[in-house]
């Protein structure tokens, strides 16, 4: 679990609570709050069990900032039980047997998302070289493709948040950078057929290196259960 999160949320329960009947347990109900989150998503990857955690460590201690007269009893009771928002973060990421009616991922701002089935990593590393190879053939087939690449990368359960974003800036935003770069500097200067495909090799390179990588970094979505 994220112990500095975990902390600063206790320290900051039982500061909150001072003034409330409950002041003797405020930083206990977030810890063992917290600590059924992590036991009941066991079986996830730990880096994705931390960052669920962390994201209600986070969301707690906002509240408990925000809402001074408030007690740690009500926000926990607001975010819900604890085994659902578990089962549901099994069953988004592909664990779990099944979510309870109703239930739904928590995000950091406490907002419940309805499960929904995930592409393949496959597809995820395939679209932005689809993107590039269509896209000189027509152009809005290339942007549709990298809008779609995008998407389900970022819904995607085979990498994590950081390694999400280097996959868009590598696979996407780089290409697409270089692409505007040609287009405004070299383009009006009447460049050389070398020139024009040395430029179309980076871009190719680029982002083949970057699905590449994504490729090589994905986890399996059936780690956890085998481990």
């Amino acid at each position: 679990m994220n112990t500095k999160k975990s902390q600063s949320v206790g320290n900051s329960a039982g500061n909150n609570t001072g003034n409330n009947a409950g002041n003797s347990t405020g930083s206990e109900l977030v810890r063992d709050y917290l600590a059924t989150v992590e036991r009941e998503a066991s079986a996830l990857p730990a880096e994705r069990r931390q960052e669920l955690v962390a994201d209600l460590a986070e969301h707690i201690e906002i509240a408990l900032a925000e809402r001074p007269g408030g007690s740690d009893r009500e926000i926990l009771r607001e975010l819900g039980d604890p085994r659902t928002i578990a089962a549901t973060a099994l069953q988004e990421s592909g664990f779990g047997p099944g979510v309870l009616p109703g239930a739904g991922a928590v995000t950091g701002a406490g907002v419940r998302e309805a499960p929904g089935r995930r592409s393949p990593a496959w597809l995820v590393v395939l679209l932005p070289v689809l993107a590039f190879g269509l896209g000189y053939l027509w152009v809005p087939l290339g942007f549709a493709l990298k809008v779609a690449g995008a998407v389900v990368l970022f819904r995607s359960r085979h990498w994590t948040k950081s390694q999400k974003w280097t996959g868009f800036g590598l696979t996407t935003l780089a290409p697409s950078l270089m692409n505007v770069a040609w287009f405004l500097f070299s383009y009006p200067n009447d460049p050389s057929q070398t020139e024009y495909w040395t430029a179309i090799v980076a871009v190719a390179v680029v982002t083949v290196a970057g699905a590449g990588w994504l490729w090589r970094v994905r986890s399996d979505a059936n780690a956890g259960q085998r481990q």
